[in-house]
C-alpha cells in the first residue's frame, strides 16, 4: 500500500485518532469515521486506510502489532542482520504505535545470550527518545525476580534511542491459566508474585499504570515476568501528573484495565495498580471482566466507569462449583479491591496481596466483616484438632478420666468408620451381583461404571460420617489411579482435600498429605504448575510446625521428587535422600518401593546411572524377598535397572534382567508387560549391533501387537511395532520394515501432537525409503519429519531425522553435502544409545568420506573407529561398527590403488556382515560382496565372479516374509 502523504505535525492527531478507531469492534467502524467532524474530518481518508491495513489491531503495547508510521523524512528499514548501537538484529518479536521490538543479540559476542531490544519508530523523535529515557531510568532501579530486567540503554550512531532488555519466554497470565486449566488457588498464587512484582515497584516510587494479561507473562516454570514499564511514570510525592509528553503520546494505557481515575484524567498513584491488578484477578478467578467499558469519548467512558456497579465474581462465574469457591472471602476481597474511590481500596498492593494470601491460609481476610462469629469459624478451621484437644483437657481437669473416654471415643469412632466404608464398600460392588432385578445387566456393569457410581453415592449416603467419607474418598481416588483415569482421580483428590480440611484443619497430617496426593495427581495429568503450587504449600506448613521426618513430610518429599522427574531431576534425587531417610525407620511397604523407582527415574534424568542402578536394583531386591510386595510391577522394574545398565555399558547383566523380566510377565499371565519387554529386549539387541537377535526377540510381540485392537493398547502396541520395524530395517530386511511403517500413525499425526517415536517412525521409513531407490517418496517423508520437528519448537530430537537426511543426500549424488553437514552437527548424537559416541561417530563420518571422495580422510577414521572399538573392551556390542567401519576401510584402500591391502580387510568385512546382517537380503552384505569382488578382479583372482553372484543373489532376492 502506498503510504499516506503526512507531516510529523499530524501525526499526534492522528494517533489520537487511531486509538479511538482501535477501540471500536470493526463492524462500528465505517461509521464512526462518517460522523468525524471539524479538523478530525481531514484526517478521515488516511484513517481508513489504516484500519484496512490493519484492522483490528489494539494500540498502546509494544508487543502488539501495528501499522507503520511513515517518518517525516526518509529512514534507513531495518532488517534483520542489522546492527543498533552493539546489537545485532535477528528477527521482529512485534511492533506497536510507538516502538518496534526485535530479538537480537550482542554484535561483539561479549555476551551470549537473546536479548528484547526496543527501538523506537522515527516519526516520535525527541519525544519518545524522551519516553524511552524515562523507561530506562525506571526499570534500571527495579530489580525482582518477576520484572524483566533491563540489561542495557543508549543511543546508537544515527542517534537512535534503545533499551536491551530480558527476552521473557513466556506467555500472558490468562492464556496461561486456560492453557493449564489452572485451579483458583493456582491462579492465586499467580497473581501474588505479580503483586510482589508491583509492590518492588511502589516501593521505588514507580506506577506501571498498564497492568494487564498481555504485561504479565508466564514462563515453562510457573514463574510471572512483568513487562513494559514504558508508560509508568516516577511519582512527584505520591501522586503524579500528565506532562507534555502523554499529551504528545497519546494515551498509553488499555481501556479494559484502566482505573477510574486514568479514565478522568486524574492524578495517579499506587492505588491506580491496585485497581487494574485487581481487574486481572477478577478476569482470571471468574472467567470474565467485571464489566466491558464503552467505547467512546473520554466523557463516554467516565460516565460508565462511574455509574456500573460491580458484579460479584461469584455472581459472573458460570460454572456452580467455581462460584462456591469465590462466594465469601474472595467475593469479599475484589470487591474492595475495586472500589470507585482510591482510598476505599487497599491502600497498598501489599495489603490487597496479604489478603490473598489470608484466604489462602484459611485466615480472617480483612475485606470481611471481623466479627467474633467469622473470627471463630476461621480460628476452628485452622486449628480443629487443638480446639478439640482444649475440649478434652477441660473435661479431663473436671472429671479426671479424659484417657479412657478419649480412647473410647476413638476406638467407637474408627469402628463405625470402619463398618460404614465396608457397607458402602460392599453396596457398590454388589450392583453387578446377579442378586439385581436385571441379572445380566447387572453382571455386565464395568469397573468404572462401579467407580463412577460409588463417586456418586458418596454424596447422598455418607453426610453424618465424614470420616468414612474421607477415607472413601482416598480409596476411589487410588482406584482411579489404578485405572488411569487422571481426571476422574484428581477430582475425588480435590474432595479429600477439601473434606480433610474441614474434618482435621487446614494444617494436619491428613490434610498435608492429601495436598501431596492431589499434586501427584496433578503431575500425572501434566498439570505441573499447579502441583507445584500445592507442594509449595505442603512445604510451607511443615516448615512452620518444624516438621522434617512425620510420614506427611515423606509424602511431601516423595511427591516432590515426582514432579522433579523431567524438570529438576537433581533436586529430585535430593527429595528422595530425604524421603528414604524417613520411610528406613519402618518395614518396607509399597510407598518405600515407589521411593526407590521415583530415585531412580530422577537419577537416570539427572545422567547418574549408577545412582538409577542401586536405586532399581534395591526395588528389585525388597519386591523378591518380600513377595507379594512389589510383585504387580517387578517386571518394568526388572526393564528400569536394566535401562540403567545399559547405560552403564554392562550389557549382559542388562539382557539378564530383560530375561527375568520376560520370564515374570509370563508367569504372571500379563500379556501387555510380557509382550512389552520382550520388545524392551529386541531394542537392546539392536542397540548393540546384534541385529538378527532384535529381530528373532521382537517378533512374537510384534505378532500380538498387529493381532489385538489397536485402540484397547493404542500406545503400547505402537511402540512395539515400531521397534520391530527398526529392527528389520538394521537387519536389512527392508520391505518387511516398510510394510510395518506403512501402517503407523505417524504418516497423519497432527504436528502439535508429535512425539519422538513419531520422529523415529519417520526416520525409519524414510531410510527404507533411501535404501530401496524410492527417493521422491523418501524425500517427502523427510519434508514431513522437519514439519514435526519445526512446530515442535526445539523440545524433539532431530537425530533420526538427520540420520535418514545424510542417507538421502548421498543416494541422490549429493555426498559432499552430507559429510559438511555431518560435520556442522553434533556427532555425538546416535539412534544407537548403546554404542560409544565416538565409535560411532568416527564410522559414520569415515563412510561419508568415502562416498564424498575422499579416501584418505576415510581410510583414517575408519582405522580411528576399529582403534577406538578395540580398546573399548565392548567389541561384542559394537559388531556392526566394527564390520561398517571394516568394509569403509577395505574400500578407501581399493580407492587408493592398494587392492592388496584391501583384499584381507574385504574377506574380512564380508564374514563380519553376513554375520551381523541378514546373510540373505541385506543391502549392507550385498555392497561388501560387491568390494570383495572389484579387489579380487584388481589382483586378477578369478573367485570375482563369485562374489559377483553373492551380490547379485541378494539384490534378486524376493522379499522375506
Amino acid at each position: 500500500m502506498t503510504p499516506m502523504p503526512a507531516s510529523a505535525a499530524q501525526w499526534p492527531a492522528l494517533s489520537r485518532l487511531l486509538d479511538d478507531a482501535l477501540a471500536l469492534p470493526p463492524e462500528q467502524r465505517p461509521a464512526w469515521l462518517a460522523q468525524l467532524a471539524g479538523a478530525d474530518a481531514e484526517h478521515r481518508q488516511t484513517l481508513s486506510d489504516l484500519l484496512d491495513t490493519q484492522a483490528g489491531i489494539e494500540t498502546g503495547d509494544f508487543l502488539q502489532a501495528l501499522p507503520t508510521f511513515p517518518p517525516e523524512a526518509p529512514a534507513d528499514e531495518l532488517t534483520a542482520g542489522a546492527t543498533v548501537g552493539p546489537y545485532r538484529l535477528i528477527e521482529p518479536l512485534g511492533q506497536g504505535g510507538m516502538g518496534v521490538v526485535w530479538r537480537a543479540e550482542r554484535a561483539d559476542g561479549t555476551v551470549k545470550r537473546a536479548i528484547a531490544l526496543k527501538l523506537p519508530r522515527a516519526v516520535w523523535g525527541g519525544a519518545f527518545a524522551e519516553r524511552l529515557g524515562r523507561e530506562r531510568e525506571i526499570l534500571a532501579g527495579l530489580e525482582h525476580e518477576h520484572i524483566a530486567r533491563l540489561y542495557d540503554a543508549g543511543l546508537d550512531a544515527q542517534g537512535r534511542p534503545y533499551l536491551a532488555m530480558e527476552l521473557v519466554d513466556g506467555e500472558p497470565i490468562d492464556a496461561y491459566c486456560r492453557a493449564h486449566a489452572l485451579g483458583v488457588r493456582a491462579r492465586v498464587e499467580l497473581l501474588l508474585q505479580a503483586m510482589a512484582a508491583v509492590a518492588h515497584a511502589h516501593a521505588r516510587l514507580v506506577v506501571h499504570r498498564d497492568l494487564k494479561p498481555a504485561n504479565i507473562l508466564v514462563d515453562g516454570n510457573g514463574r510471572v515476568r512483568l513487562l513494559d514499564f514504558g508508560v509508568a511514570k516516577l511519582l512527584e510525592g505520591d501522586v503524579t501528573r500528565d506532562t507534555a509528553l502523554t499529551e504528545l503520546s497519546g494515551r498509553a494505557l488499555t481501556l479494559d484495565y484502566a482505573s477510574p481515575e486514568q479514565i478522568s484524567g486524574l492524578p495517579l498513584g499506587t492505588g491506580s495498580d491496585v485497581y487494574s491488578l485487581a481487574v486481572v484477578a477478577y478476569e482470571l478467578l471468574a472467567g470474565q471482566r467485571p464489566y466491558r467499558l464503552k467505547r467512546g469519548t473520554a466523557a463516554e467512558l467516565e460516565e460508565a466507569i462511574a455509574s456500573a456497579e460491580v458484579p460479584l465474581a461469584s455472581a459472573s462465574a458460570d460454572d456452580p462449583a467455581l462460584c462456591r469457591q469465590l462466594r465469601g472471602d474472595l467475593d469479599a476481597i475484589l470487591n474492595k479491591a475495586l472500589k470507585k474511590r482510591p482510598d476505599e481500596r487497599y491502600l497498598t498492593m501489599d495489603a490487597f496481596a496479604q489478603d490473598l494470601r489470608r484466604w489462602r491460609d484459611g485466615e480472617p481476610v480483612q475485606a470481611r466483616p471481623d466479627g467474633l462469629g467469622y473470627r471463630a469459624r476461621k480460628f476452628v478451621g485452622r486449628h480443629r484438632l487443638q480446639v478439640a484437644a482444649g475440649g478434652v483437657v477441660a473435661v479431663a481437669l473436671v472429671a479426671g478420666a479424659s484417657v479412657a473416654l478419649w480412647q473410647a471415643q476413638r476406638a467407637q469412632t474408627e469402628a463405625a468408620t470402619a463398618k460404614a466404608v465396608q457397607g458402602f464398600l460392599e453396596g457398590v460392588f454388589q450392583a453387578n451381583s446377579g442378586d439385581q432385578a436385571d441379572p445380566v445387566k447387572a453382571r455386565e456393569t464395568t469397573a468404572r461404571e462401579l467407580l463412577d457410581r460409588g463417586a456418586e453415592r458418596i454424596d447422598a449416603e455418607l453426610q453424618q460420617q465424614p470420616a468414612a467419607r474421607l477415607r472413601l474418598l482416598g480409596v476411589l481416588a487410588s482406584m482411579y489411579d489404578s485405572m488411569g483415569l487422571v481426571e476422574r482421580q484428581i477430582a475425588m483428590r480435590r474432595q479429600q482435600l477439601t473434606e480433610s480440611r474441614k474434618l482435621s484443619g487446614p494444617s494436619s497430617d491428613e490434610s498435608v498429605i492429601a495436598m501431596a496426593q492431589l499434586a501427584d495427581a496433578l503431575t500425572a495429568a501434566e498439570q505441573r504448575p499447579e502441583a507445584a503450587v500445592w507442594l509449595r504449600d505442603a512445604t510451607a506448613v511443615l516448615d512452620a510446625r518444624r516438621d522434617h521426618d512425620s510420614k506427611a513430610r515423606f509424602w511431601v518429599e516423595v511427591m516432590q521428587a515426582s514432579l522433579d522427574r523431567r524438570g529438576d531431576p537433581a533436586h529430585g534425587v535430593a527429595a528422595t535422600d530425604r524421603a528414604l531417610a524417613i520411610a528406613n525407620r519402618y518395614p518396607p511397604d509399597a510407598a518405600l518401593l515407589r521411593t526407590l523407582q521415583i530415585r531412580g527415574e530422577n537419577a537416570v534424568f539427572a545422567g547418574e546411572y549408577e545412582i538409577a542402578r542401586q536405586a532399581f536394583a534395591e526395588k528389585v531386591r525388597i519386591s523378591e524377598e518380600r513377595a507379594p510386595l512389589g510383585a504387580s510391577d517387578l517386571c518394568e522394574t526388572y526393564g528400569s535397572l536394566a535401562d540403567a545398565l545399559v547405560a552403564l555399558e554392562q550389557f549382559d547383566q542388562a539382557e539378564a534382567s530383560q530375561r527375568k523380566g520376560i520370564e515374570i510377565a509370563r508367569r504372571r499371565s500379563e500379556p501387555l508387560k510380557l509382550h512389552n519387554t520382550e520388545s524392551q529386549l529386541a531394542t537392546l539387541y539392536v542397540s548393540t549391533g546384534r541385529y538378527r537377535e532384535g529381530v528373532e526377540a521382537g517378533e512374537p510381540a510384534s505378532r500380538w501387537a498387529n493381532s489385538i485392537d489397536a485402540a484397547a493398547f493404542p500406545e503400547p502396541a505402537r511402540y512395539i511395532k515400531v521397534n520391530h520395524a527398526g529392527a528389520l530395517l538394521y537387519y536389512g530386511r527392508l520391505r518387511a520394515a516398510l510394510a510395518e511403517l506403512d501402517r503407523d500413525a505417524s504418516l497423519t499425526i497432527e504436528p502439535a501432537q508429535a512425539s519422538e517415536l513419531d520422529l523415529a517412525a519417520l526416520g525409519m521409513r524414510a531410510s527404507t525409503l533411501t535404501q530401496l531407490g524410492r527417493l521422491a517418496e523418501a524425500r517427502a517423508v523427510l519434508d514431513r519429519s522437519r514439519l514435526l520437528l519445526g512446530h515442535a519448537n526445539g523440545k524433539l530430537s532431530p537425530v533420526w531425522t538427520d540420520t535418514a537426511e545424510r542417507r538421502w543426500l548421498v543416494a541422490s549424488g549429493r555426498a559432499v553435502e552430507a559429510w559438511a553437514a555431518f560435520k556442522a552437527s553434533d556427532a555425538g548424537l546416535q539412534p544407537t544409545p548403546g554404542a560409544a559416541p565416538s565409535a560411532s561417530a568416527l564410522t559414520e563420518g569415515a563412510w561419508l568420506a568415502l562416498q564424498a571422495g575422499d579416501a584418505a580422510a576415510a581410510e583414517l577414521q575408519a582405522s580411528q573407529a576399529l582403534a577406538a572399538i578395540g580398546a573399548g573392551g565392548q567389541a561384542h556390542y559394537q559388531r556392526d561398527f566394527e564390520a561398517r567401519a571394516t568394509l569403509v576401510l577395505g574400500r578407501a584402500l581399493l580407492r587408493q590403488q592398494r587392492a592388496a591391502e584391501a583384499l584381507p580387510v574385504l574377506d574380512k568385512a564380508v564374514a563380519q556382515h553376513r554375520a551381523v546382517y541378514d546373510p540373505d537380503l541385506s543391502p549392507a552384505v550385498a555392497d561388501a560382496w560387491l568390494a570383495l569382488a572389484q579387489a579380487r578382479r584388481a589382483l586378477g583372482d578369478p573367485r570375482a565372479a563369485d562374489a559377483d553372484k553373492e551380490a547379485l543373489k541378494i539384490r534378486s532376492a524376493p522379499p522375506a516374509h
